[in-house]
């Protein structure tokens, strides 16, 4: 029995592999696994839980079909963070902050989407102070929703056209100086567990003349993606979809 972790599916009604892909795994791994977390950017965009697109309605089922067997925990993403009581009720799964410490097999592991980390980009940390204020996303989603879809359209545009330049793909990952401030918070820990970056790895920190290990999670395209599953034996990856 498996504790699984997934991050940066990125689905929509445009990702109908993906789409496919995210229902198999629950399906394989329906009573094969004590819990399902899912670290952030489960969904391309969430502009608010009255999304009426197929994809938010077929995800909703599908996990609330795996929760049946196993609970469902949520962090969300920077491109969901929107995402709300209504829709996590819907799918049966539970919000968890934006840090979250758990204890498995003797370890203590902070969970995170991971992007807080991320240090060196000082423009995307300003955007995510502001959008992550709970005043601002009262506002937002006050609006109605074609204005939410298409602000956040013109954010994703935005976005795309920043990676364009070579520099932004160096601070955008995840900085010693962002992992040593996570540890000075969390300071009895043993093992990170984050998403965001889509660059899944293992990587080994030092504190306190202690070494943590950092476990990146995969991203999903191109109709595959992969997890990281911790039980007894150890902590593993495998890549999706899975080969018989």
């Amino acid at each position: 029995m498996q504790t699984l972790f997934i991050a940066d599916l990125h689905l929509s009604d445009n990702t109908p592999d993906l789409n496919a892909l995210f229902a198999q795994f629950l399906r394989d791994h329906a009573g094969k696994a004590t819990a399902l977390y899912i670290l952030g950017d489960l969904f391309e965009a969430w502009t608010g839980d009255d999304d009426d697109s197929a994809t938010a309605a077929q995800v909703a089922t599908e996990i609330r079909a795996f929760s049946q067997t196993a609970p469902v925990y949520f962090i969300a993403g920077n491109r969901d963070f929107l995402l709300g009581k209504h829709y996590a009720a819907q799918a049966n799964m539970t919000l968890l902050p934006e840090n979250h410490l758990i204890e498995l097999f003797g370890q203590k592991i902070l969970l995170t989407h991971g992007d807080e980390m991320c240090t060196d980009d000082v423009a995307y940390l300003r955007y995510r102070r502001v959008m992550r204020c709970a005043i601002v996303q009262k506002i937002l989603l006050a609006l109605p929703f074609r204005k939410r879809k298409q602000i956040a359209e013109n954010l994703r545009a935005k976005s795309r056209a920043r990676k364009q330049y070579t520099n932004v793909y160096a601070i955008s990952d995840v900085t010693e100086a962002g992992v040593q401030a996570a540890l000075r918070q969390f300071s009895d820990i043993s093992l990170i567990i984050h998403g965001h970056t889509h660059r899944p790895n293992t990587h080994h920190h030092y504190f306190a003349e202690r070494e943590i290990t950092r476990y990146v999670l995969p991203d999903w395209y191109d109709g595959a993606g992969g997890y990281l599953a911790v039980d007894e034996t150890g902590i593993a990856f495998f890549r999706l979809p899975e080969k018989i």
